[in-house]
């Protein structure tokens, strides 16, 4: 584990929401999610990381995860494991609703 990563064991999504918004308070702004299948990444713009273990793609935590941490992201599309970059996907942060929010009622 490097200096600058924070590593957490799957928690209930209260905890989860607690974490994250408390870490967006005290690390920079987050830069970008990335999602593997086994543990998700929360990196800001000096690369420190938050490292939720056992948040991967079929985790029912994980849209929480992507909505708290302001990435942008297709809710349809998000469980599904791509077959390119090793099995991981990256969300780019900075949105404040998930792709296309805005457009359905």
């Amino acid at each position: 584990m490097k200096d600058s990563q924070e590593l957490f064991e799957t928690t209930s999504p209260d905890e989860l929401r607690f974490l994250i918004r408390d870490r967006k308070a005290r690390f920079n702004w987050f830069r970008k999610v990335v999602v593997h299948t086994d543990r998700t990444r929360i990196i800001d713009i000096n690369r420190h990381e938050l490292v939720f273990m056992g948040i991967g793609f079929e985790s029912p935590v994980l849209e929480l995860v992507l909505k708290e941490s302001g990435a942008s992201y297709d809710p349809v599309t998000m469980h599904e494991v791509p077959e390119t970059l090793g099995g991981r996907r990256e969300y780019g942060c900075g949105a404040c609703y998930p792709w296309a929010h805005d457009r359905i009622s």
